[in-house]
Parts: structure tokens; C-alpha cells; sequence
């Protein structure tokens, strides 16, 4: 038989245990998050690119060249139709587009299949109306290679690569980088 003592000193060690559980996943969560996002130390001019629109109709531009948005705050957006985060990604990029452009923030999705089959079809599907272009090998190299998707680059006003984040970008990363960098001078 237990002693009433017994329990009260067992539920403690429960409570015990489920905070420290709660609080290494917390960390580890945040950790995952933040490990993604690379504000790398030395500040590189982001490399120009001029790349022709692939939805020109939704998105009301027929080029994209990096250098002529000089001022606006800009994510660059690497991805492709067959890669499940770069689709579960995309309304979210959609919806914050619709919310941000306002402020002087420009999305550009830069899709990297081997060839624009379905391409269109997916900017359709999904509603894209931000920029989506297509990347040639040098825009693929001068931005390291891109040897996995999805890849975010925030680019400051100034035109200098802030943030490079590996893998989905998660809400709450995607606005609070923006905002930094919108309120940097």
C-alpha cells in the first residue's frame, strides 16, 4: 500500500521531469530555428542578377533585376516544384508578400528545376504573385551553389546579403528578420 507521503513525493518528481522535458524540447526547438539562420559576420554585396518574369500577369513585372530595387528590403527565395517544403513554404511566402509589399519589401522566388515544365502550373496553383524567375547557372553560383532547397536570402536596403537561412524558413524567423532589417538606418 502507498503512503501518502509516497505519492505527493512521486508527483513531484513528474512535475520535475515534464518541466525539464518541456524545457529541453523549448531549447531545442529554438536551437533548430535559429541554427538555420546564418547573419553572417562579414556583410556581402549581394550579386546582381536580371532574370526574365515567369508570371508576368500576376505579378506586374517582366524582368527582375536585383540592382534596380536598390532601397527595398528583398528575400530571395531559391526553390522547386518538386520539394515538399519549398511548397509548404509558399502561400506563407504568398501571404507575407500581400502584407509586406506595402512597407518596400519585394519577394522574388528564384526556381531552379531542371526545366520549366510545370513551373507555371505551380505559380498558378499556389497564387504567386511576388516575382518568380528562373535561375541560370551563374545567379545558381554567385549565391554559393545552392546545393539544397529551399534557401532564403534577406538582402538589406543597402544591397548586402543579412541573413541566409537554410531549409523551410518558419514564420516567426521570416518576419522578425524583415522587420530588423527594415528598421535598420
Amino acid at each position: 500500500m502507498f503512503k501518502a507521503a509516497d505519492i505527493e513525493s512521486r508527483k513531484i518528481k513528474v512535475f520535475v521531469f515534464t518541466v525539464l522535458l518541456l524545457a529541453v524540447a523549448f531549447i531545442f526547438v529554438n536551437f533548430i530555428s535559429i541554427s538555420n539562420a546564418n547573419a553572417g559576420v562579414r556583410l556581402k554585396k549581394a550579386p546582381n542578377f536580371n532574370l526574365k518574369v515567369l508570371n508576368v500577369l500576376s505579378s506586374g513585372y517582366t524582368n527582375f533585376s536585383l540592382e534596380k530595387y536598390r532601397g527595398h528590403v528583398i528575400i530571395i527565395n531559391f526553390w522547386a516544384t518538386w520539394c515538399p517544403p519549398c511548397r509548404h513554404e509558399t502561400p506563407m511566402l504568398e501571404k507575407f508578400y500581400k502584407t509586406e509589399a506595402a512597407k518596400g519589401v519585394i519577394v522574388v522566388g528564384i526556381n531552379v528545376n531542371d526545366n520549366l515544365s510545370g513551373v507555371r502550373s505551380f505559380i498558378k496553383l499556389y497564387g504567386v504573385t511576388y516575382p518568380v524567375v528562373y535561375a541560370d547557372s551563374g545567379v545558381i553560383d554567385s549565391y554559393g551553389g545552392i546545393d539544397e532547397i529551399p534557401q532564403t536570402f534577406f538582402i538589406s536596403k543597402s544591397g548586402k546579403i543579412m541573413f541566409h537561412w537554410v531549409g523551410e524558413i518558419f514564420k516567426r524567423a521570416l518576419y522578425g528578420i524583415t522587420n530588423k532589417l527594415l528598421n535598420l538606418k
